[in-house]
């Protein structure tokens, strides 16, 4: 399976690469996005390599300018009447939910950890109800798979908040959530895809090995080939050159 993940920016030159068909390009199985692009964004790249999208969403997702008083109310009301808010821009909105793709099962978490009144922020506890809701679920499919003599299909895991002390940062807004790590520990995902760190200076790849699962910051994009327990990972910057 071929994935081509982006965050974080809406890249004119991965625009400008699917307009020419650049050959990285070609094969790709899945886009997913692991959030703070724009909806426009999501809707030109399913167009226009008519692949099925998943994604969660950023903490700066865009909604109607709210003051502190009403963020909770506002925030409330977009979920209520979004009622196809799990598909839009094209794709599936995998937040909180468990999708089967091909041999894998795709586990979404959107936001980051809350820093001020913001949308799409959670504090480690709200986090942390979310994630053990998913890790009952996949322990509950892993349970019946080994009863009835299934093969298990591996887990990847979409963010846009990074694992604590991996790939995070010491301030608050890009600090990662220790459930995460907790949720990484005993699901043993193969692949987790997050953003919400920018690369600095000439860095253009940031991507570790923890036990057996691989561990992808995808600023920008990269193109992720995934066969059978080999993962290759190609950032932005080298798909240029």
């Amino acid at each position: 399976m071929k994935i081509l993940a982006v965050s974080d920016k809406d890249d004119s030159k991965l625009q400008a690469c699917i307009l020419k068909n650049m050959p990285f390009l070609q094969n790709t199985d899945l886009i997913v996005s692991c959030g703070d692009v724009s909806k426009q964004y999501l809707e030109f790249l399913v167009d226009n390599l008519k692949k099925p999208l998943f994604f969660v969403e950023g903490n700066h997702q865009f909604l109607p300018p709210q003051n502190e008083t009403d963020n909770y109310l506002n925030k409330a009301l977009f979920d209520f009447y979004s009622k196809d808010k799990y598909i839009t821009s094209g794709g599936i909105n995998i937040h909180s939910r468990l999708e089967t793709f091909q041999n894998f099962i795709f586990v979404g978490f959107e936001g980051a950890i809350r820093y001020n009144k913001g949308t799409f922020q959670y504090t480690q506890k709200e986090m942390a109800k979310i994630v053990n809701k998913l890790k009952f679920k996949i322990k509950l499919i892993k349970f019946w798979d080994f009863i009835l003599k299934r093969k298990q299909k591996e887990i990847i895991v979409v963010t846009h908040a990074p694992i604590k002390d991996i790939h995070d940062k010491q301030d608050l807004c890009h600090q990662g959530f220790t459930c995460f790590k907790t949720f990484l520990e005993e699901i043993k995902p193969v692949l987790w895809l997050h953003g919400h760190i920018h690369f600095e200076g000439q860095q253009n790849a940031q991507i570790t090995k923890y036990k057996n699962t691989l561990i992808v910051n995808c600023y920008g994009f990269h193109t992720i080939n995934i066969n059978d327990k080999n993962i290759e990972v190609t950032s932005n910057i080298k798909n240029l050159q």
